[in-house]
């Protein structure tokens, strides 16, 4: 190598040969590249002086990235601790303990029944009862509320059926009136009556003259009989939230039971709070589920109540109403066994008439006021098959003397001849002849009306 000095240190390299280190002259050309390998050389020595500073900076970041990718998975770790911790150690020990079979009769029998309800004992009381059935893919479902206190009460119904649409009923009773609303998806009816009071209660009227299932408000009680005429019944407690895994911690009693009305077993649940309060039920088989919920909460005449129309008839009908001889007597029956004033009221003869569509018109024939047939009954005459008047005699009988017409009144006619066949008895004010309307869900029994209505369901798909 040119330059390069022999190990004596006398001599060097001139690139042909050793000559004297003393007499050596490098050219220009060799010391410009000789500066030149210098320089090129210096830049490589700076340039990896630079490179390491990047390197270092990597070191930290990584060293940091490390740090909190470990504080993430210690956060991870310490909440699912946490969270098992809770959900089986912490949780699992505010839930009230299971009850024995002693224990649920004792907490059972601390809950108002019916009669309670009805006495006002229970002061305001609610029910909530929602079932569905599902059979071949298809979904009936059904509500129920019902309310009660001493001063009134409610009963709602609905009933949806899919692409069959929905029937809903509400009836609101207290002592001044009777309402009713009807909504069958296509139209809403709003009606109310005004009525002087009732003979009972409004909670007695909606808990025994309702469509509504009231016995399964009241299931927990049949439990308990049940299980003391049969104390080999199927009965086990344990924990469980209520209604779903997000509801309230609760006890669950359960047990396999048959209800009235309904064939076959069915499996039951019902649910306590940490203060033995009801918080609801449970019902179930194969293909149907009830969820039966309960509350204590104030409630108040439904604002729909407003708006309802006051041109319907007082609701009573007469029994046997139909006259067929000389001498006729009938029954007044108020529904809900509601009381009515007798001013304005008419004892009316009236006869039938239909429109092309079937429907029924109430003509009425013959009318003397209340008051005239309550003082030993009221003269009329009808025309005989001989066109020649025949004296008859109406009269009311106000069995309880309250000078209301109400439940087992009575009201008669008396014929010198046979000239009233085939026309009706009857009670009347300005809104027309009385009759009881038909307030509620059109069914006898809500899981048989349910199979009804989706056999019939089945049956038109198969049709099609």
């Amino acid at each position: 190598m040119v330059g390069e000095v022999s190990p004596d240190g006398n001599f060097i390299w001139n690139g042909e040969g050793w000559v004297p280190r003393d007499e050596y002259n490098p050219s220009p050309e060799v010391t410009e590249a000789t500066t030149t390998n210098v320089f090129h050389l210096g830049e490589q020595e700076l340039a990896g002086n630079v490179g390491w500073e990047p390197v270092a900076e990597k070191s930290s970041e990584g060293g940091k990235g490390k740090l909190i990718a470990m504080s993430i998975v210690g956060m991870l770790v310490l909440s699912a601790l946490g969270w098992v911790l809770y959900a089986f150690v912490i949780d699992a020990m505010l839930f009230p303990d299971p009850y024995s079979k002693t224990k649920f009769v004792s907490v059972v029998d601390d809950h108002p029944t019916v009669e309670d309800v009805i006495s006002g004992d229970a002061g305001e009381w609610a029910c909530f009862v929602e079932m569905e059935i599902e059979e071949d893919d298809m979904t009936m479902r059904t509500k129920f509320d019902i309310y009660a206190s001493d001063n009134g009460a409610r009963s709602y119904s609905k009933i949806s059926f899919g692409f069959f649409g929905s029937y809903e009923s509400d009836v609101w009773i207290d002592e001044n009136q009777i309402a009713w609303q009807m909504d069958d998806s296509e139209t809403v009816a709003k009606h109310k009556v005004a009525i002087s009071g009732l003979d009972t209660s409004p909670a007695e009227e909606i808990l025994h003259n309702s469509s509504a299932p009231v016995e399964l408000c009241f299931l927990h009680h049949d439990i308990v009989a049940s299980m003391d005429e049969n104390p080999s019944q199927k009965f086990s407690s344990d924990k469980e939230r209520f209604p779903d895994e997000e509801g309230v911690r609760a006890v669950k009693v359960e047990t396999v039971m048959e209800i009235d009305g309904e064939d076959g077993e069915m499996k039951i649940a019902v649910y306590f709070d940490d203060d033995e309060n009801i918080l609801g039920t449970k019902i179930s088989n194969s293909s149907y589920d009830c969820l039966i919920t309960f509350s204590d909460g104030s409630f108040s005449k439904p604002s729909w109540t407003n708006s309802a129309v006051s041109d319907a008839p007082m609701l009573v009908d007469l029994d046997y109403a139909d006259i067929w001889s000389t001498t006729h007597d009938s029954m007044v029956h108020s529904q809900y066994n509601a009381t009515y004033s007798m001013d304005g009221v008419k004892v009316v003869i009236y006869d039938t008439e239909y429109d092309d569509d079937g429907n029924e018109t109430k003509v009425i024939e013959h009318e003397v006021s209340i008051q005239d047939a309550l003082n030993g009954g009221a003269l009329i005459q009808a025309m005989n098959w001989n066109n020649e008047p025949v004296n008859c005699t109406l009269n009311y009988t106000d069995i309880d003397s309250d000078g209301l017409i109400s439940t087992n009144d009575i009201v008669s006619v008396d014929c010198e001849e046979d000239v009233l066949d085939g026309m009706y008895l009857g009670i009347a004010d300005e809104n027309g002849v009385a009759e009881q309307v038909s307030m509620d869900v059109p069914w006898l029994s809500p899981i048989f009306t349910i199979f009804a209505l989706l056999g019939a369901a089945m049956l038109v798909s198969r049709r099609d």
